[in-house]
């Protein structure tokens, strides 16, 4: 099932925006288009974020794992993005501080997703050393995909 989550129509590598409005504006764009959330989705993953902020302070970069409430998504997801630059993003537990965020992994759950359980798995992963130095160095949409599908506890 979780691998079912990762979306290869929403895998974006190299995305250049200004900030996270931006990000927004154009990821729920995109979900929006392709029938993954409702209209409704881009206010709420906004009022959530700045309620409660989603970046983590990995190394050697931070990553952001965005979501909503299930009530804003059509068909669940996981859609990986790695931006050109990096973008603040507000800190998880420390809204106080900004991160600077390369990677963002927005969340889209409908509620028996096991969203629990995948959040701790990806969590595990990307705590492991080798891991965000790999998503750095892929070249293509392709290889992106399928290291996220790669990750340890993804098997299912």
């Amino acid at each position: 099932m979780h691998k079912d989550l990762i979306r290869r129509d929403l895998v974006q590598l190299d995305w250049m925006v200004a900030d996270q409005d931006e990000f927004f504006d154009q990821m729920v764009g995109k979900l929006e288009r392709l029938g993954y959330v409702k209209d409704t989705f881009r206010a709420a993953i906004a009022a959530r974020e700045q309620k409660f902020p989603t970046a983590l302070p990995t190394q050697p970069e931070a990553i952001a794992i965005p979501h909503s409430d299930v009530e804003h998504i059509i068909r669940p997801f996981i859609a990986p993005t790695r931006l050109m630059a990096p973008i603040g993003w507000h800190e998880m537990g420390n809204d106080e501080n900004e991160l600077q965020v390369r990677f963002i992994f927005m969340l889209g759950f409908t509620g028996g997703d096991g969203h629990v359980e995948l959040l701790q798995i990806m969590l595990d992963n990307f705590m492991d050393d080798d891991f965000i130095p790999r998503l750095e160095g892929v070249k293509t949409d392709d290889d992106f995909y399928e290291l996220i599908r790669s990750m340890r506890g993804m098997e299912f």
